[in-house]
């Protein structure tokens, strides 16, 4: 049995969570960006968050999301 000390833990970046008004600021900003073209991953990375949250926050906006996207290729169905 080997006694080799473990590997140091990496850390993580834990944000505070986004509540009340600036909450409700950044879900606005994040719904203008999509409705105006801009994609969830765009938008998240915008406001420094993670995919999943700035998608939770678009749907707290009641924002209609759009399909994943891409033509299908052999015209029109």
């Amino acid at each position: 049995m080997s006694t080799a000390t473990p590997a140091p833990r990496l850390t993580t970046r834990y944000r505070k969570r986004l509540k009340g008004d600036k909450r409700a600021k950044v879900r606005q900003a994040l719904a203008e960006g999509y409705v105006a073209g801009a994609s969830i991953r765009a938008v998240a990375e915008s406001a420094d968050l993670s995919y999943g949250t700035a998608r939770k926050l678009l749907l707290e906006a009641e924002v209609k999301l759009r399909g994943r996207g891409g033509s299908r290729s052999g015209g029109s169905r």
